[in-house]
């Protein structure tokens, strides 16, 4: 995996930057975000503190499908309690309730990478094991299942298997997260002309037309429609021909959506906005488990000429994917296995109280490297070693 960034004020402000140059996102991220220096100043934290939590919740601010009041409370409560907490249960020995702390820990970093790359949403998991935080054990057992699946036993380590907590780039994401919110999928087309084309005739086809008033007829529409006005044709499932779905007819809602469906699958359409159609894009999507590329059924596509593959895979390697091949994987097993040795000769040092020039040569011999190797660089390779051990 890459190594990870510290997504700090800098990084913030650089982002905010870049998406206020995009004038379809939304206005809010410069207008209405409050005052999070005179919004924590009731808290009495000390200025350190106060600095770390003001980036993380302007940070917040960035994400457009984050649920603000939400992460901001699980934030407040991670610099205000969280730390007091585990100390309690240090004190107390109670090893369960050390790694529930680090489990919020977890769910807290979840919550910031974005809407996209988690499969549930850890703001309100976290909310929850705050609760059982502040009461007895007994409220422990529904945890519990999470707890074994993400933080080790011994060490309170998170346990992410080959996936990720903490992505590599998370600008990236969010950015992107704002382009899906908006439907700005055209932002990676190089063919855009196929859509607008398709679209026009939609539009121009008297079918079209017919079928739109009928369903205006029969309907009370405005029933349908989202905040948006916008109403959507059904979801769909991934593997979604394993999991047949019965179309009920007998009330008015069913009937409805039924029907809508097939107008939309008719027409290629993902919804219609007042009487404007709004024919499927071609859209690439992160999710937690991969990225997917959606191509509608109307467009002749064209992969080295319909898209901009630069920035779709830029946002699929955001999460941090190694490179991968026959040879770089041998070279990387190499690498972990050297690792390793390096850890258990540091061990062994720390045991025999080596310091210095001794701990080197004794470091160096245990990973097979020359006698001449720079001690920076086994600095280095302990340090890539333990980041390793650590994921």
């Amino acid at each position: 995996m890459s190594k990870r960034r510290i997504f700090g004020r800098t990084a913030i402000e650089r982002l905010k930057k870049l998406l206020l140059s995009v004038k379809s996102f939304e206005p809010h991220l410069t207008e209405r975000e409050p005052n999070w220096i005179a919004w924590i100043s009731k808290l009495g934290l000390n200025s350190e503190v106060a600095d770390k939590l003001v980036t993380q919740l302007k940070h917040l601010w960035l994400l457009p499908f984050a649920d603000v009041p939400a992460v901001a409370e699980i934030l407040v409560f991670k610099h205000t309690e969280i730390d007091r907490l585990r100390e309690r249960f240090r004190q107390t020995k109670d090893l369960e309730g050390e790694r529930l702390c680090a489990l919020y820990d977890l769910l807290v970093r979840m919550s910031l990478q974005g809407f996209s790359v988690i499969p549930q949403n850890p703001a309100h998991l976290a909310q929850q094991t705050a609760q059982v935080l502040r009461f007895p054990r007994e409220r422990r057992t529904h945890l519990r299942p999470l707890l074994d699946l993400l933080v080790d036993e011994a060490t309170c380590e998170p346990l992410t298997g080959f996936n990720t907590a903490e992505v590599a780039n998370p600008e990236t994401i969010i950015e992107c997260e704002h382009e899906r919110r908006e439907g700005l999928m055209e932002r990676a087309w190089k063919a855009d002309f196929k859509y607008h084309d398709f679209a026009q005739s939609v539009r121009d086809q008297p079918e079209f037309q017919r079928d739109w008033s009928r369903l205006k007829t029969r309907f009370k529409l405005a029933q349908f429609a989202d905040a948006d006005g916008v109403i959507r044709r059904s979801g769909l499932r991934e593997g979604s021909w394993r999991q047949p779905v019965f179309s009920d007819l007998s009330r008015e809602e069913s009937r409805f959506r039924v029907a809508f469906d097939f107008f939309a699958w008719k027409w290629f359409l993902y919804g219609m906005r007042g009487d404007e159609p709004l024919v499927q894009k071609l859209a690439y999507t992160l999710t937690p488990f991969g990225t997917q590329i959606f191509i509608p059924g109307y467009w002749s596509f064209d992969p080295k000429r319909d898209l901009n593959w630069k920035k779709i895979l830029r946002l699929h390697r955001a999460r941090g994917v190694a490179r991968q091949g026959e040879k770089i994987n041998l070279s990387r097993a190499q690498r972990l296995e050297q690792g390793q040795r390096l850890l258990s000769g540091e061990a062994e040092a720390r045991r025999s109280g080596l310091r210095g020039e001794a701990r080197y040569a004794l470091l160096k011999r245990r990973a097979g490297l020359n006698d001449r190797t720079d001690d920076a660089q086994v600095r280095r390779m302990l340090r890539e070693a333990r980041n390793s051990s650590a994921r």
